[in-house]
């Protein structure tokens, strides 16, 4: 009965699987213009560094999400030849994110494979909102400016010897550019403009992506290791990672389906006991037992 289901659920999702997911792309070409226009006024005195600042926060809090995608190879799927663009498109998101591609594609295979396990390695985010929110995940996004930590990340994670040093010189690369622009006397704006909104939106993207699919990160499975947390504009808001568990089931499915997905398999989910709540997860003594 479950293989018969599975089936079927993976039936709907490849019908949404597109050859080419144009607003992926979209998306971050928006993000590049939206970042180049906003430094711009705010550089010409046509706006304030502070209103500049909270626009490349919700730039930046959307920004993973390209990433996300490049590295599931969900932008151009069915190519082979043109299977670079992923990875390529998953590059330029994570450049204003401080991030390494190649050790963060291998940890988030690893966390789709070893979910809410002491393998997992997004289990640091197991714990009550306010420990995580608030020092964990900040901890974790300033973990991003240590060069012994990125180093050590790439033989965790056992990337390859070219993709080891293509990511230490990435890092020794982000980190020339930030050290040229203090030097040339832009260190407050650097610090308004993008210290700042990074973090902010990172973290606060951390908290949908990390913290709220997964609680309490102690609950395996294909219907439960994650959920979906229904409440209005929560696609929107999310880019979709409201319907998590959506990703997680079929991670070939676009973010910007995640929603039709779900609407064409939630009764095969439901007779599964999916995990599937509102805006704010149920304790996790209550969805530890609501498992059948």
């Amino acid at each position: 009965m479950m293989e018969q289901t599975i089936r079927q659920e993976m039936d709907v999702g490849r019908r949404y699987a597109p050859a080419v997911a144009w607003p992926t792309l979209f998306l971050l070409a928006a993000i590049y213009t939206g970042l180049t226009a906003s430094i711009y006024l705010a550089m010409t005195d046509q706006v304030t560094l502070l209103a500049a600042a909270a626009i490349n926060t919700v730039i930046l809090y959307g920004t993973y999400t390209v990433v996300h995608e490049g590295v599931h190879d969900n932008i151009v799927p069915r190519s082979a030849r043109f299977r670079w663009v992923n990875m390529t498109a998953a590059f330029l998101a994570a450049f204003p994110l401080w991030m390494l591609i190649y050790p963060h594609r291998k940890s988030h295979m690893m966390h789709h494979t070893r979910c809410n396990t002491e393998d997992d390695p997004d289990i640091y985010a197991r714990g009550s909102f306010g420990v995580v929110a608030l020092w964990r995940i900040p901890l974790s996004a300033l973990g991003m400016f240590n060069p012994v930590s990125a180093y050590q990340s790439c033989i965790r994670f056992k990337v390859t010897e070219a993709q080891r040093w293509f990511s230490m010189a990435t890092f020794a690369g982000y980190t020339a550019l930030a050290a040229w622009i203090i030097y040339s006397g832009y260190g407050f704006e650097l610090l308004v403009l993008w210290f700042g909104p990074f973090f902010i939106g990172y973290c606060v993207m951390l908290i949908f992506f990390t913290w709220v699919p997964h609680y309490p990160h102690t609950i395996i499975g294909r219907y439960r290791d994650t959920r979906c947390s229904l409440w209005p504009g929560g696609n929107l808001l999310t880019q979709g990672q409201n319907y998590h568990l959506i990703h997680h089931m079929m991670p070939w499915v676009p973010w910007y389906h995640y929603e039709q997905v779900f609407r064409d398999i939630r009764p095969m989910m439901e007779q599964n006991h999916a995990l599937i709540d509102g805006f704010w997860p149920r304790a996790a003594e209550e969805a530890e037992r609501s498992i059948p």
